[in-house]
């Protein structure tokens, strides 16, 4: 059958993930649901493949079909495809895993996804840009702008239909994968009853006020800010995760090249928790937050210092945890500052005499 003649009987398909809802029209599918882009309905979870269930018009509805690692599930059961002919309900990544509400909707709605939808208005000035990772300073001002957003009871279709950012570009901007340009941002400040700049500022670490007074931009009280941190180090967390999961075993040559960039992500969403977990008092969703993040670290690095291409950093931090040292008794024993061994373990240049003495030092306690 042709795309038109199911265009012209399918209806129109409502799909809610959470909080979030779209509309695709017939005319605009078939539509992935994935983890990353090239998906247009983007779910962060380590769960979730980058591709994981495919919907195309079909005669009178809609079939969901699976194209994943974990699955797709109906009623517990793993389905290769289902039609979707009224309202139902699938979980992804596992029976108990993220619900997917589809229904036939014949109503005009403006959330829509697809080719259809970015041509709802002019993408060519006010588009973005993309990446297929979290950014953790994106996410942040994201998901200052989902807070506020909430706060003024202002919708992501609301949005859509004011020919403001269409909703998807929204939904990738708010979980950290997009930054808009610049016409979109002065926009959403303008919707959002913010000073021109807030949202890059906040990209940059400022805080916004929750009422928007350009003298206040600075401010944010400890029951909206650390949520919002944590919501943020949460999505990027999701995207981390991912990629350890994917990373080869660490006999491969490609272990240490691979590992090096997510431990580098990791040690600048470490710095960005940190910071917010010594502004935020009362409060332990930050702190608890910030621990994950020290967690998946610590065994990253362990990871990879056993690795064959291992750098002096992850042998020096396998070495001293091996021992239950210290930074600063590390330090000591080796005869150099503590910040050659922070800068050697974070992989920054070293001088020569610093990095034979650490050299001594690991192949000592190794040998202990």
């Amino acid at each position: 059958m042709s795309q038109r003649t199911v265009s012209a009987v399918a209806p129109a398909l409502s799909v809610r993930i959470g909080a979030d809802a779209y509309v695709i029209e017939p005319e605009g599918g078939p539509v992935t649901i994935g983890r990353v882009a090239p998906a247009k309905i983007q779910v962060a979870d380590d769960r979730i493949s980058r591709s994981h269930v495919r919907v195309e018009p079909r005669e009178h509805g809609w079939e969901a079909i699976d194209t994943s690692t974990n699955g797709m599930f109906v009623d517990g059961v793993r389905r290769n495809s289902v039609m979707i002919s009224g309202p139902m309900t699938i979980h992804l990544g596992d029976a108990e895993g993220i619900p997917v509400v589809f229904g036939l909707d014949t109503s005009t709605q403006p959330a829509h996804v697809g080719p259809q939808a970015e041509e709802d208005f002019e993408e060519d000035e006010e588009g973005w840009t993309s990446a297929e990772e979290t950014d953790p300073a994106v996410a942040r001002a994201g998901a200052a702008v989902a807070a506020r957003r909430r706060e003024l009871e202002i919708t992501q279709r609301a949005l859509a239909r004011d020919k403001i950012i269409n909703a998807g570009t929204l939904i990738a901007f708010e979980k950290g994968r997009s930054w808009p340009r610049r016409g979109t941002l002065a926009k959403l400040e303008q919707i959002l009853q913010w000073p021109p700049g807030t949202i890059t500022r906040i990209r940059s670490g400022a805080r916004p006020s929750p009422t928007g007074d350009a003298e206040a931009t600075e401010v944010l009280t400890n029951t909206v800010q650390a949520p919002l941190m944590a919501e943020m180090v949460e999505l990027a967390m999701h995207a981390i995760t991912a990629a350890i999961a994917a990373l080869p075993k660490p006999s491969d040559p490609d272990f240490s090249r691979k590992a090096n960039a997510i431990l580098a992500d990791l040690r600048k969403l470490e710095g960005i928790a940190a910071n917010a977990a010594r502004s935020t008092r009362g409060t332990p969703s930050v702190v608890l937050a910030l621990s994950g993040v020290r967690r998946t670290y610590n065994d990253l690095m362990l990871r990879a210092a056993r690795s064959l291409a291992a750098t002096l950093g992850q042998r020096l931090y396998g070495a001293r945890h091996r021992a239950e040292l210290t930074v600063e008794e590390t330090a000591n024993a080796a005869g150099v500052p503590v910040g050659m061994i922070t800068t050697a373990e974070a992989e920054g240049h070293i001088p020569p005499d610093a990095a034979m003495a650490i050299e001594s030092l690991i192949g000592q306690l190794f040998a202990s």
